[in-house]
């Protein structure tokens, strides 16, 4: 025990940690630069590309953009550990590259291998966090199926057009509410929607129209949405942030059952995270709310209310 104790002790005190740990860095950091700049491919290796820039850079895939904050983190984290790495292990590395790191190569590859292999490892990890685990019940169609006729709305979107349900008749459509200056949840709900937009066919992505209708109309004028829907990536036909009279705003709200409390003090409004869908034929088909297993069934539930169009022209 104490030899294996003394071993472990000339390891990290000396040059071959050293190398092993740069190597780690040196090729976490290789990675990940080629990563961000390799445009994402297509293929058995698509998703897993994906699903690595998502997690390392804050990927977009619905607009193919980056978190440029969380991206630099990402690339400076290496230099700062590699600057430590080498600012506490100065001398045995001098010592070593004054013998031109004879004896000491098998480090630096043993140290390019555990970066690949971490990084493969966070990408199936990644991967397999945003299938449906094992043993969840598929999406029960049938059974959460509804048919009750939607309620009017008539209102203006971010670019101050005029939205009705009945000018949106034949497409699917994803009702849902928030409000500019929320903090809490509405970044969920933007964000669960944006990436289920996503990972439709492009096809069928238009045929598909969310509506965000304003908790906060008094303050979410048109230009104010038309912000938050620039700061989400987002654009109408496909997204329509709705607003208007504030009367008629919360009667459409009160017809969905949108439940909502405003803090008298605060102004935040703790409100349902609800997605009613609408079908083709103006019809609430689904009720869903955030959730992971509620995200994996409202691209299932699109799925179902988008194929509904085939069956119907296959009737006579």
């Amino acid at each position: 025990m104490e030899r294996m104790v003394q071993r472990l002790e000339d390891f990290m005190s000396g040059a071959r940690f050293a190398v092993f740990a740069l190597a780690i860095l040196v090729g976490f950091k290789a990675i990940l630069l080629l990563a961000l700049v390799t445009p994402t491919p297509t293929g058995d290796l698509a998703g897993f590309a994906e699903d690595f820039k998502t997690w390392c850079f804050g990927y977009d895939p619905a607009t193919g953009r980056v978190q440029w904050a969380h991206t630099a983190t990402m690339l400076l984290e290496p230099v700062v550990l590699g600057a430590i790495v080498i600012g506490i292990w100065r001398q045995p590395l001098r010592e070593a590259m004054a013998g031109r790191l004879r004896g000491h190569r098998s480090w630096a590859v043993a140290g390019l291998t555990v970066a690949v292999g971490v990084v493969v490892g966070l990408g199936v990890y990644v991967s397999r966090d945003g299938r449906r685990p094992p043993g969840e019940l598929p999406f029960p169609a049938e059974a959460l199926r509804t048919s009750f006729t939607a309620p009017a709305l008539d209102l203006v979107d971010q670019d101050g057009r005029r939205v009705t349900l009945e000018g949106l008749r034949g497409k699917v459509v994803v009702l849902t509410a928030v409000y500019s200056h929320c903090a809490q949840t509405c970044p969920r709900i933007l964000t669960e929607l944006r990436e289920a937009m996503a990972a439709l066919p492009p096809p069928l992505r238009d045929d598909v129209t969310v509506v965000g209708i304003s908790l906060d109309p008094e303050r979410d004028r048109p230009e104010v949405l038309a912000d938050l829907a620039r700061a989400y990536g987002v654009s109408s036909p496909a997204w329509r942030l709705v607003t208007g009279e504030p009367a008629a705003v919360e009667g459409v709200l009160d017809s969905l059952e949108f439940a909502r409390v405003r803090d008298p003090e605060t102004g935040v409004i703790d409100h349902a995270n609800l997605f009613v869908l609408v079908d083709r034929g103006g019809k609430i088909a689904y009720r869903l709310a955030l959730g992971e297993s509620q995200q994996r069934w409202l691209v299932s539930a699109l799925g179902v209310l988008l194929s509904e169009r085939a069956v119907a022209s296959a009737r006579p």
